[in-house]
């Protein structure tokens, strides 16, 4: 343009219009700016090695020669000159920081939004770029809507888009690109860097922002601001791909529809909405991509091969974050890229949930790229608790308890492995094939259970039988008692037959009804005898009652005797009774006279009369052993009480083994728990105030077989709430 040219560049116009930043604002910009960069830098110096470890096993991994050279070169980067990588990178923020508060110009990163023709090296960069700042964006969303409303204060630019930010994730991952190119590394190296920086950086920067956030308040920077809830307008772009693949849209105020609001907002958060890169620059189709890898291995345009790591029985890895960060991603939307990391992350709750076995587990881990386009066809999957996708994976995982490690749960493993298998075979694009899988499942869970009820009623049926009798051997001195004590009540008897009864007789009460309780027939019977012993010996003042005496003495007898010798009382204490009753019985009859004396016991017959031992059984032992806990009323104890028939424990022990174990049955008078194992033919026991010590110290840990997929999906529709402030 000529000196003399009258035409004016709106841009340099709009640009000296612009206000010069305060110099108490200013020194307030250049902390928030040092907290940033000093913050991020210390992150990635912490995860160094990490991040060396993880590029040598992505190296190892890689199918290409020159992606592997990549790895390999950030790696060595890394260990070589760390130092130096993480001072070009801050130099490099610091320079363009400085460059908008001194000019107002964008930050670096808006420059790589202008509008041009790129190489496919910048494209890539650019690519990279984007996608790193879209993760970045939206693990701070909450964070950086305070903290474009204050800077924006301090800087004077009411109109400043979150993208120009010098303090934005964009501004600070392009300095972080300038830094790489500054150390001479590959544009691939460069995205092979920004990829672990990220990585690292997720986790990290939302505290950074919140600390700089709490810096402009404490210094009445917008101090009353209400984080994460300032409006911003919906990108159009990106909610234009708000329809389902399939045809389906989410109907309004369901929570996958919200969950795709937030989606959509974060994809729309990268600059570029739902645009991204065409299938033809790059040869490739997401979804095209999605089903050559369900099948095996893809093939790249330039002749060379990707494939994801294999998943075996004993692999648990979630191949979707390699998927991330490899040539397919190069056909994706924003929206999609955001889409994969979801999934990706419903993955990782899935893996980290210690109720799961590690071998199921791995079956669910092949399912992962049919569920990911599954989920980009149809995204009813975010929404519909009853999904088939989701019904799948939850039927998965609730047959967690019928597989024992032995030949049985061997077999109900492949079985699985083959519905497995069958579904990565067979899906295309229609979700019906999970349908089906679903339902087969379902049915095999609801089958196992039913056998397992069944096996565990016979199973238990001795223990049970057992435990009773311990209970009953704790209670039964009480209830003997009590019946002698109802059946003497008021009676005038001789302390011969008190002394009898309370020392003799009531042995075998005792056995009678530890062996069958109180409706035992042995027990009631033994009740009747000691109540006809105790009315035949006092005084019968009328005939009928003699009359009645003689007619139920032979029978009375006859009891006595067969209950004497059942308790195996010593013959001297038998035989002394036995006369004593005599007497009783003669002067029960004899009217108006002075009843005849006993005889009285002397100090070497006591002497010569065995001590009958307690009654003891094995089960009173077992239950006196597993008493010892202490008994405290808590959480943990209310717990255990409430704990249902059918319910399942994981018990841990000490040599970091665990097992899983079904409650079949509770005691109701001592509290003892009977458990069952995975197959239903082992058991044991335990009594409440152990299994709550147990729940305390979390040896014990209740099995909530509830959906995983609904928990994932709670989890993380709880932190896209809170990290865009829907709370």
């Amino acid at each position: 343009m000529s000196e003399n040219s009258v035409v004016v560049n709106l841009n340099q116009y709009e640009r000296s219009r612009r206000p010069q930043v305060a110099p108490e604002s200013l020194a307030m910009l250049h902390d928030s700016r040092d907290l940033l960069i000093e913050g991020a830098t210390r992150a990635l110096t912490r995860q160094t090695e990490a991040m060396e470890n993880a590029l040598l096993a992505l190296a190892e991994r890689s199918p290409l020669l020159d992606t592997r050279n990549a790895y390999y070169s950030a790696q060595n980067l890394l260990n070589k000159q760390a130092n130096e990588l993480l001072s070009a990178c801050k130099d490099a923020y610091y320079q363009a920081f400085d460059k908008f508060t001194h000019t107002g110009d964008k930050s670096s990163g808006g420059d790589l939004l202008e509008l041009s023709l790129i190489g496919d090296q910048d494209f890539e960069l650019t690519l990279a770029l984007d996608k790193a700042t879209s993760r970045l964006r939206y693990n701070c969303a909450e964070e950086m809507v305070a903290l474009d409303a204050r800077f924006g204060t301090l800087a004077g630019r009411t109109d400043l888009s979150e993208n120009d930010n010098p303090l934005a994730p964009r501004a600070l991952c392009s300095a972080l690109l300038d830094g790489f190119a500054g150390m001479q590394l590959t544009p691939t190296a460069q995205v092979v860097l920004l990829n672990q920086f990220d990585l690292v950086l997720t986790t990290e920067l939302a505290h950074i922002y919140q600390s700089i956030n709490q810096y402009l308040a404490d210094r009445l920077v917008l101090p009353d601001l209400k984080v994460g809830m300032k409006s911003r307008p919906r990108n159009t772009a990106a909610a234009s791909g708000s329809t389902t693949r399939g045809g389906s849209t989410p109907a309004q105020g369901e929570p996958g529809n919200d969950m795709f609001k937030l989606f959509e907002q974060i994809a729309g958060s990268s600059g570029l909405a739902s645009g991204g890169r065409s299938a033809g620059l790059s040869g490739l189709n997401l979804l095209d991509s999605l089903s050559q890898l369900q099948m095996g291995g893809l093939v790249l345009p330039d002749g060379g091969r990707f494939e994801l790591p294999l998943l075996e029985v004993a692999a648990i890895h979630n191949v979707l974050r390699n998927l991330q960060h490899s040539p397919v991603m190069q056909s994706a939307t924003p929206l999609d890229a955001v889409l994969v990391d979801a999934v990706a992350m419903v993955f990782d709750v899935v893996f980290e949930d210690a109720a799961i076995p590690d071998h199921l587990k791995a079956q669910i881990a092949r399912l992962q790229i049919p569920v990911l386009k599954a989920a980009m066809l149809d995204r009813n999957f975010f929404s519909q608790t009853n999904h088939p996708v989701r019904r799948m994976l939850d039927a998965i995982a609730t047959l967690s308890v019928h597989l024992p490690d032995n030949e049985a749960g061997h077999a109900r493993l492949e079985l699985i492995s083959g519905i497995v298998s069958r579904v990565i075979d067979n899906f295309e694009k229609d979700v019906a094939v999970f349908d089906s899988a679903a339902v087969e499942l379902e049915e095999l869970g609801a089958k196992l259970e039913v056998a397992l009820e069944e096996t565990a009623e016979v199973s238990l049926q001795p223990e049970i039988i057992q435990i009773k009798q311990s209970e009953r051997t704790e209670i039964a001195p009480v209830i003997v008692h009590d019946f002698i004590n109802r059946a003497l009540k008021d009676q005038p008897i001789a302390a011969a037959a008190c002394e009898f009864l309370r020392r003799d007789w009531a042995q075998l009460l005792t056995t009678d009804y530890i062996s069958e309780g109180e409706q035992g027939a042995h027990f009631n019977s033994h009740v009747e005898t000691m109540r006809e012993l105790v009315w035949s010996v006092q005084p019968k003042a009328d005939m009928d009652a003699r009359l009645m005496l003689v007619r139920i003495l032979p029978g009375l007898l006859k009891r006595l005797r067969e209950g004497v010798a059942e308790i195996e009382l010593p013959a001297k204490l038998s035989e002394r009774f036995f006369a004593n009753l005599v007497i009783l019985h003669a002067n029960a009859v004899r009217p108006n006279a002075q009843p005849v004396p006993l005889p009285e016991i002397t100090a070497e017959e006591i002497d010569e009369i065995a001590v009958i031992p307690a009654t003891k059984s094995p089960a009173n032992e077992a239950a006196q052993e597993s008493s010892i806990a202490p008994e405290i009323e808590d959480e943990s104890t209310q717990r255990a009480r409430d704990l249902g028939k059918g319910e399942w424990i994981e018990f841990h022990y000490d040599d970091g083994t665990f097992r899983w174990a079904r409650l079949g049955w509770v005691g109701g008078v001592k509290n003892t728990y009977l458990f069952s194992d995975q197959d239903g033919m082992n058991s044991f026991s335990i009594s409440l105030h152990r299994l709550a010590d147990k729940l305390r110290r979390g040896e014990a840990v209740l099995v909530e077989r509830k959906s995983i997929t609904e928990s994932a999906f709670g989890k993380l529709m709880k932190m896209f709430r809170s990290k865009l402030g829907h709370a």
